[in-house]
């Protein structure tokens, strides 16, 4: 083949592949007029979502911050993962908010002070993450809006070495995910 040829033909396939990814987004992603094409925003994953409309990408995180300001933790004592008064307390607030408000999902992470080995703690975190997600499940809130996860000592709230700090970094922390 000569050199005019293979220029034109390679020409062709760029325009060709250049054109077949580009262009509209499918059909199927119209609703009622409206596009509602998801899209993951990548420096933030797990927390961002924006929705096309119009041709504008609008995120949520103005509703998930709200919705993380009506959460409130649960603070737990040294070496426990009973729920005290004040926590059943505050875990009713915060299950009958989950459940009177739809579109987003909560992560239960379990936290612990530093003291004890990493194993240990992790394991208590998740002691503490169980125990707020059964308390949720069993006052009514769907299984599908909820997970647990646990840190162990390894994301401090508080990174100073006092018991002040540690009563702080003992906790179970809801985290609004969007969803539902």
């Amino acid at each position: 083949m000569n050199t005019k040829l293979m220029t034109i033909l390679a020409a062709s396939i760029l325009i060709g592949a250049v054109m077949s990814f580009s262009g509209c987004r499918p059909d199927d992603t119209i609703t009622n007029g409206h596009d509602t094409t998801t899209v993951l925003i990548e420096e933030f994953p797990d927390t961002l979502v924006g929705v096309w409309e119009t041709d504008t990408l609008s995120t949520s995180t103005d509703m998930l911050l709200i919705h993380q300001e009506h959460l409130d933790d649960i603070f737990f004592d040294y070496d426990s993962d009973v729920l005290s008064e004040d926590a059943l307390r505050i875990l009713m607030e915060d299950a009958s908010y989950i459940m009177e408000t739809e579109g987003f999902r909560v992560l239960l992470e379990g936290h612990c002070d530093e003291r004890g080995t990493i194993d240990y703690n992790l394991a208590l975190g998740e002691n503490r993450g169980v125990a707020v997600y059964n308390y949720l499940v069993n006052y009514g809130v769907d299984t599908d809006r909820l997970e647990y996860v646990s840190y162990g000592k390894e994301r401090p709230f508080d990174p100073a070495h006092t018991e002040q700090a540690w009563a702080h970094n003992r906790r179970a922390h809801f985290r609004v995910l969007p969803g539902n």
